[in-house]
């Protein structure tokens, strides 16, 4: 199965997966000693890191490409940005827009042109130097033809993109966007050194790393690049190790194969790991959200007093308790803590099976009601779907499951809206906007969450933009819109040897530059 696949075009807008997870206790309670919170992970030992060092990664999500704006799945940004490719702006592990190729930039006052200072210095990692040409190449070329990349659409208001001189990009765009900086972080619009080869197996960026080796199926070598303009990299050569399984993964971390993984698939694999004093266990915040989802614009669930019902009749701290041990966290609405607009809603709609029944007699369901949920399976959706049905029985209402292959799914629930209610996890940063869009998937249409969604794109300020965006994030919560279920943790093995990984899983890039090994 190949569910945790994430192709750029189509719904990777909107929806990716995770690998299926390991076998999962209902009832997992697994002691640990988590590390103290922290921008990165890892214990501090004795000892200097060693320079010359190989880290070696576990990740279950080999690249499917190298070409950036093809995508490919979740290891394709994993792997290549900000490691081998960097773009104008980056976005942080807590979820932060900030410089990286752009030392500064200017805003016109009409908010539309982008005016954009180079850092000095920089070179491709095979010495030639960076000059604002190849970026404006790289930035046509994520909207080209060619391109799928997931931003492909977002990106296309930039109307010119020049290079007046060889440090600076003038981008204008058709129409203010207070998301443009932080779009272009996204790995499509990431500078590659023009004709450098085939772009499906060749890339040569700006970043701290070279590729230097695919071996797929197996693995993938990135050494550091000393050309680098910035900080060099703390360590001489990081290999990306690839598993189909997590059982394969964590036994290759337990017999010391692997310094560390990029997530735990499972809370029950930790008891393996702790108390032993070769591994730190670091547990950080993500952004997949797990929701449920309903088709607002067909009976039942055009009737909002039945999507209030079955969210009273959720109980999401249960849910996450059976997938994830009481890690991560409840939802309230479409926003996760490191979205600049996040705001607490999970007291709207909190569980109330009594609640749950008078709204539905008011809906005229006095003796409940029955619908069908179409789901991919993995382990953990498994759960969550068992779960869902005995809770909501409870209130009189029968859930029929209905596990479907990936392919179906997207063409029975995301393209042609054929359903009536399913499961999904949504992985992306900022994807509250998607609600203001009434044709997706779930068609969800209110005309003041539409307008706000497009006044906050259009807002003069990034204050202003926060506070619409709040609005809509509180209006779709009132309106029951969906179900949102949990976020899931960011949870990470590593061997004490080495420090300096990121602890969140907040960004498509699993940044290795700052890791230490000694």
């Amino acid at each position: 199965m190949t569910a945790h696949h994430r192709s750029s075009a189509g719904r990777s807008d909107a929806a990716r997966r995770l690998r299926p997870l390991g076998a999962l206790a209902a009832t997992a309670a697994v002691a640990l000693l988590l590390s103290a919170c922290s921008s990165t992970g890892g214990q501090s030992s004795a000892g200097a890191p060693d320079p010359n060092a190989t880290v070696t990664v576990g990740s279950l999500n080999e690249p499917t490409t190298l070409n950036t704006v093809k995508g490919g799945n979740t290891g394709h940004a994993q792997v290549l940005l900000r490691n081998v490719v960097e773009g104008l702006t980056v976005l942080t592990d807590d979820g932060k827009v900030e410089p990286l190729l752009a030392k500064s930039w200017d805003v016109s006052g009409d908010g539309t042109v982008y005016t954009f200072h180079l850092q000095p210095g920089v070179t491709f990692s095979d010495g030639t130097p960076l000059k604002a040409a190849d970026v404006v190449a790289s930035l046509q070329r994520v909207i080209s033809a060619e391109s799928t990349s997931a931003r492909k659409k977002n990106l296309s208001i930039m109307k010119t993109i020049e290079a007046p001189d060889d440090s600076t990009v003038k981008v204008t765009l058709s129409t203010r966007s207070q998301s443009f900086l932080f779009y272009l972080t996204a790995t499509g619009a990431a500078v590659t050194k023009p004709n450098a080869g085939n772009p499906e197996t060749t890339v040569i960026g700006t970043g701290p790393y070279t590729l230097t080796g695919w071996k797929q199926g197996d693995s993938i070598t990135l050494t550091r690049n000393e050309k680098y303009w910035g900080e060099k990299a703390k360590n001489k050569e990081v290999v990306y190790r690839f598993f189909k399984d997590a059982t394969a993964e964590n036994n290759a971390l337990l017999a010391g194969q692997l310094d560390l993984v990029t997530q735990v698939t499972s809370p029950d694999v930790l008891s393996q790991f702790t108390g032993r004093p070769e591994f730190t266990i670091v547990e950080g915040t993500s952004t997949t959200k797990e929701l449920f989802n309903f088709n607002d614009a067909v009976a039942p669930f055009n009737n909002v007093d039945v999507r209030h019902a079955i969210r009273q009749a959720t109980d999401r701290k249960a849910l996450l308790k059976a997938v994830w041990a009481d890690r991560g966290r409840v939802l309230g609405s479409m926003v996760p803590p490191t979205d600049p607009w996040y705001e607490d809603l999970t007291s709207i709609d909190d569980h109330n099976v009594a609640g749950a029944k008078e709204l539905l007699a008011k809906a005229g369901f006095p003796n409940g009601l029955s619908f069908t949920v179409d789901y991919v399976p993995s382990d953990e959706m498994n759960i969550i779907a068992q779960g869902l049905k005995s809770q909501l029985a409870q209130a009189g209402i029968t859930i029929t499951l209905n596990p479907i292959d990936d392919a179906t799914w997207t063409d029975k629930v995301y393209k042609n809206h054929s359903f009536q209610a399913t499961l999904m996890n949504h992985v992306n940063q900022r994807d509250l906007i998607w609600y203001g869009d009434p044709n997706f998937y779930w068609q969800y249409d209110n005309k003041q969450v539409q307008q706000w969604v497009k006044d906050s794109e259009a807002a003069a300020t990034a204050d202003e933009q926060t506070a619409l965006l709040k609005k809509v994030a509180r209006q779709i919560s009132e309106d029951a819109a969906s179900d949102w279920l949990f976020l899931d943790p960011a949870i990470k093995v590593a061997s004490t040897s080495v420090s300096g990984y990121q602890k969140n899983n907040t960004t498509d890039s699993f940044y290795v530059a700052p890791i230490g090994k000694r």
